[in-house]
C-alpha cells in the first residue's frame, strides 16, 4: 500500500475561503496564495488537492517508475497545524491519482478558479475524500520516524511504521468518540485536549497509577480537594478515581513516554475544573484555590 502524508494549512472546510480562512501554512501561505483552500470542494464526482512542494512529488517512493508521470492508488493523508500548535490528520483521500509534476486545474473548476487555486497535484474521487471534524490523531514532526520540515513526507522508513498504523486504525474505524470533552472550551483547543484526553485514557497506565497509589496510601482520593470516593459512596466508589496527566501536550506533536510519577489521581470535578482552562492549572495551584475559597 502506497501512503502519502501532505501538510498544507489550517483551515475549517477546505471548500474555498468565503466563509473559511487559510491558517499556519507558513511563508508560502502569508502572501496568501494557498491553492489548497479547495482541496475538498468537489468538481463533479472529483476532488483536486494541492500540495506545495519543492520540486517534483517522487513517485517512485510511491511504487511508480522514474519515467511515470502519475501512479494511482494512493492514500493521502493530509495534515495541518491548528492554532494551538502541533500537527494533526485533517483528513484524507484514499485510490487517489498523485502527478509528479504540478498540474493545471481544468477551467470547469469555477469555484477553485476563483479563489485563485488553479493548481493540483493530487485527484480523488469525491466518495473518497473524507474530511474530519474532531482532528485528535497527532503526527510527529522533526522527530525520528516522523515528519521532517518538508510539506511531503513519504513515511516509508521502519520508524514510521507506528505512525501509520495509528493512521491507517483512523482511517479503517473512524475516529474514537470521546466524550466529557468540556463544551466550555474553543474549538480550536479540543484538537490538543482529545489527544491530551486519550493519554489519560490509556486503560494499563490507569491501572498501574491506581495500584501504586492504593499501595503507597491504603486509598484513592484526589490529590487537589481530597475527595475519596468510596468514603463517600462506600462499596460504589471503591477502586474509583479519575487520572490526570500532568504534562500538558500543548508543545508536543508526538505521544511522548509515560511515567506513572507523570500521573495524579483526581475527582471528576476537580478534572474537569483542570481541563477548562487553558494553561491547565498545576495541581498545586488548584488546592491553593480552593483552600483560599474555603478561607474566605
Amino acid at each position: 500500500m502506497a501512503i502519502l502524508f501532505c501538510n498544507v494549512g489550517w483551515m475549517q472546510k477546505y471548500d474555498g475561503l468565503d466563509a473559511d480562512s487559510l491558517e499556519r501554512g507558513g511563508s508560502y501561505n502569508n502572501h496568501s496564495i494557498g491553492h489548497e483552500v479547495c482541496n475538498f470542494t468537489p468538481v463533479g464526482d472529483v476532488v483536486y488537492g494541492y500540495i506545495q512542494a519543492n520540486g517534483n512529488i517522487k513517485l517512485e517512493n510511491l511504487g511508480a517508475s522514474k519515467k511515470d508521470d502519475s501512479v494511482d492508488g494512493v492514500t493521502v493523508v493530509w495534515t495541518a497545524s491548528p492554532p494551538d500548535g502541533g500537527t494533526v490528520v485533517v483528513g484524507w483521500y484514499l485510490n487517489a491519482t498523485v502527478y509528479r509534476a504540478v498540474q493545471q486545474t481544468p477551467q470547469k473548476a469555477a469555484k477553485h478558479i476563483a479563489q485563485g487555486a488553479t493548481y493540483f497535484r493530487i485527484k480523488a474521487k469525491r466518495k473518497d475524500a473524507v474530511l474530519l471534524e474532531e482532528r485528535s490523531v497527532l503526527i510527529p514532526r522533526a522527530t525520528k520516524g516522523g515528519i521532517g520540515q518538508s510539506n511531503i513526507w513519504y513515511a516509508d522508513k521502519p520508524e514510521s511504521k507506528p505512525i501509520v498504523e495509528r493512521v491507517m486504525k483512523l482511517i479503517t474505524e473512524g475516529p474514537t468518540p470521546l466524550p466529557d470533552i468540556d463544551e466550555t472550551g474553543g474549538r480550536e483547543g479540543k484538537v490538543r485536549l482529545s489527544a491530551h484526553l486519550r493519554r489519560e485514557r490509556n486503560a494499563k497506565l490507569v491501572k498501574k497509577k491506581k495500584e501504586s497509589v492504593l499501595k503507597a496510601t491504603g486509598r484513592l482520593s484526589c490529590q487537589v480537594c481530597g475527595f475519596d470516593f468510596k468514603q463517600v459512596y462506600g462499596s460504589y466508589g471503591e477502586n474509583f478515581c479519575e487520572v490526570h496527566h500532568l504534562t500538558p501536550l500543548a508543545k508536543a506533536d508526538c505521544e511522548v513516554e509515560t511515567k506513572l510519577d507523570d500521573l495524579a489521581v483526581v475527582c471528576s470535578n476537580c478534572h474537569r475544573i483542570i481541563h477548562r482552562h487553558d494553561p491547565m492549572p498545576k495541581i498545586e495551584q488548584l488546592a491553593a484555590a480552593i483552600s483560599g475559597a474555603k478561607a474566605c
